[in-house]
């Protein structure tokens, strides 16, 4: 009898590694936030057949779902590091906290979505399934530890995305908006991709651990490949992101999709492209391992492109008049600010924690204009230009100190969540000696509190061109508005509490890569 299938097996066990076909009770708590929006998944669409009242079952189960992603979160924060499915993905704090932030997102999308689909005549269970799917896959993203489930993630939240932003069907600008955001998004996708091909050239792993055990050990940092794949990693991620210069698609994209997805759009998916891009980067070695002449092109990619997207996004927005296109061109501008994070990181005492709070800000702030808006807006997102907001402080009074809330703190005037973040920010890149940029980002800032508060000018100081009621009021989108105006100024006076969150998250989720890395190569 011969050995070759005994021979066989044992090469296939080996192979397989049989422990890892098992998981440990931490492993598979890691997994709740998971398996809470896996099921409301499917839960939303056996519901969508099943019950006739589904129009308040669907939704009622995404709050739920969203809910339990965000409280199994929270109390898993001292769990511990747990690496899944072979070393794929990590569920640390870093995770945790970003899946908090992503299940916000989708939580105050879905009470500011009711009213407005019944009045679009928009309301299919597919909307809240697809934004459940889309949040999963930014779970995903922010998890992942290798470049190929980084990238299956990302097609699961923008294939999604690119449904809802094209959600209305017979509306034109809807359905160029999707268009354009699926071809320049797979576009986008295709150079990240190429990227990771690359850089598994240079290095023999696709496993940011082992990439950076990699470039620590001076085996590929340098070297013509590594230094390609990542340069066209780092577009893919600037894409994502709306930096400069990849940043033309968004103003038409936010303008064309739904008020509520623009706003899940412009929290979400830049909370996930940022919280990744960290990862990533610091598995490219920035900062610490990197060839000095590699780490100084980085650098000079990131310093240039976060001065030109500030720049540019501030100054196109002056010239908006339609609200949804003004804070499209704010986003791109708080896209260089952050960027501005990424470049300082690894240099100053604060690390990337910054970054976290910004996000949180920008979160909270952009969730709550773009509830009033959701709120405001007529028919085919009319009624939400400039001139339209006159009066409304007299109209709709918490919709207008709400947005006031919201443009304050955009434009980082305490005590706002925004002023805290900025703080945070420029200090961190004062500190990292980046002196230049931070004067840009500062005059930058200046700039935009002319467009925001001219948004209150109309608000409080303009009668209205027209007599007339509002739009009918839903509760829920009142109760999301108010819910941020308490969080953007609860962050703003009381921020110690958060800003140690972001320094935490900075030091434990980024060094333990570096870390888990050199066991990995030992």
């Amino acid at each position: 009898m011969s050995d070759e299938p005994l021979i066989a097996t044992a090469t296939t066990l080996n192979t397989i590694r049989p422990e890892l076909l098992t998981m440990t009770f931490g492993q598979m708590a890691a997994l709740s936030p998971w398996i809470w929006a896996l099921g409301g998944a499917l839960s939303m669409m056996l519901a969508a057949v099943l019950f006739k009242t589904w129009k308040w079952v669907v939704p009622a189960l995404m709050i739920m779902a969203t809910a339990g992603a965000a409280w199994s979160s929270t109390m898993l924060m001292d769990l511990g590091d747990q690496f899944l499915f072979n070393r794929m993905m990590l569920v640390d704090r870093f995770t945790l906290v970003f899946t908090v932030l992503f299940a916000i997102s989708a939580l105050v999308t879905t009470l500011s979505s009711m009213k407005y689909l019944d009045r679009e005549g928009l309301q299919h269970p597919e909307y809240y399934i697809l934004m459940l799917f889309s949040m999963i896959g930014m779970m995903n993203m922010v998890s992942a530890l290798d470049l190929v489930v980084i990238f299956v993630a990302l097609e699961l939240m923008s294939i999604s995305v690119y449904v809802l932003v094209g959600f209305r069907r017979a509306d034109r600008r809807s359905n160029e908006a999707a268009v354009k955001y699926f071809v320049l998004g797979g576009a986008a996708s295709a150079v990240f991709l190429y990227g990771s091909a690359l850089l598994y050239g240079a290095t023999g792993s696709i496993n940011i651990q082992e990439i950076l055990a990699a470039v620590e050990a001076g085996r590929a940092g340098g070297s013509l490949l590594f230094v390609l794949g990542a340069a066209l990693v780092i577009f893919g991620f600037l894409f994502k992101v709306a930096s400069f210069p990849f940043h033309m698609w968004m103003p038409d994209v936010y303008e064309g999709a739904p008020a509520p997805i623009t706003g899940f759009m412009t929290t979400g998916i830049k909370a996930a492209s940022f919280a990744t891009f960290v990862r990533v980067m610091a598995g490219l070695g920035y900062g610490d391992g990197l060839a000095e002449a590699v780490q100084k092109h980085l650098h000079d990619i990131l310093w240039i492109s976060a001065a030109l997207t500030m720049v540019i996004g501030n100054v196109i927005a002056l010239t908006q008049v339609n609200l949804k296109r003004m804070l499209a061109y704010s986003s791109i501008a708080h896209t260089g600010y952050l960027l501005v994070g990424i470049l300082v990181g690894p240099a100053s005492d604060s690390g990337y924690g910054p970054i976290y709070l910004y996000l949180l800000a920008y979160t909270v702030m952009n969730l709550g204009a773009f509830a009033v808006l959701s709120a405001l807006a007529k028919r085919g997102d009319s009624g939400i230009n400039l001139h339209d907001m006159a009066g409304l402080s007299k109209r709709q009074p918490l919709m207008a100190f709400g947005m006031a809330v919201f443009l304050f703190s955009m434009a980082g005037i305490p005590p706002t969540a925004g002023f805290a973040a900025k703080y945070l920010l420029f200090y961190s890149a004062v500190q990292a000696g980046e002196i230049w940029i931070t004067v840009i980002a500062v005059l930058c800032s200046a700039i935009s509190v002319y467009y925001y508060l001219r948004v209150l000018v109309y608000m409080y100081m303009r009668e209205p061109a027209e007599a007339g009621g509002s739009a009918g009021r839903s509760w829920m989108a009142s109760a999301a508005v108010l819910a941020m105006i308490v969080l953007t100024l609860q962050i703003g006076v009381l921020p110690s509490r958060v800003i140690e969150t972001a320094k935490s998250i900075s030091k434990t989720a980024v060094p333990q890569i570096g870390q888990a890395g050199a066991r990995a190569a030992r």
